[in-house]
């Protein structure tokens, strides 16, 4: 089994979304990205065969032999560029293409939920939000969203249970754990969902 990081320029180029995000939850796509993690599971299953033309430790993967080998960095950035540009057609292709050969990688799970979202599914965002939690519990920005989009579907009971965990931990770190703002920033943008859905 061979493993993928995040290359510098994937996460500079998410990193990018900060700066001007169609989306709001665009901008939010780098923040829980590892840097320098490794992420297991490339050509794990799913009957993905490792190609000849591998080059500087990538890895390159396709579905088929003679089908296109894909670098999972090189596609994130791909989907990463598509989110900030509000293509999101694109990014799902993109970060659909990373999940075939790493199906259990919570940062392209969310990011490809924004892409949902966008794209007004927010049945298939919700889905993507709850696969990312399913594989990393801690995610913040999943977790925002899938309570926002929660409140969009009409599921407030399911929202409120996601902002008071949110809450929970925010009350556990006290303001002075590494994930303090984000926790903060999450719980005032699901508040603010909140009391524009009661508005409505």
């Amino acid at each position: 089994m061979r493993a993928f990081k995040y290359s510098p320029l994937a996460l500079a180029v998410a990193a990018g979304l900060i700066l001007a995000a169609p989306h709001p939850a665009a901008a939010q796509v780098a923040g829980g990205a590892p840097t320098g993690a490794t992420t297991p599971g490339i050509c794990s299953g799913g009957g993905c065969v490792p190609r000849a033309d591998c080059q500087g430790g990538t890895s390159l993967c396709s579905p088929f032999p003679d089908h296109p080998a894909y670098d999972p960095n090189v596609e994130f950035r791909k989907g990463a560029a598509a989110l900030k540009a509000g293509d999101y057609k694109m990014a799902q292709v993109e970060f659909g293409k990373v999940l075939y050969m790493a199906p259990t990688n919570a940062d392209v799970l969310y990011a490809l939920g924004v892409a949902d979202v966008g794209l007004g599914d927010l049945s298939g965002g919700s889905n993507a939000f709850e696969r990312a939690l399913k594989w990393d519990p801690r995610q913040i920005g999943a977790a925002r969203e899938l309570a926002i989009t929660d409140l969009k579907l009409g599921q407030a009971d399911k929202a409120s249970l996601r902002l008071a965990a949110l809450k929970t931990r925010a009350a556990k770190c006290g303001g002075a754990c590494h994930e303090a703002a984000d926790l903060k920033d999450a719980i005032d943008a699901i508040e603010t969902a909140q009391a524009r859905a009661a508005r409505s």
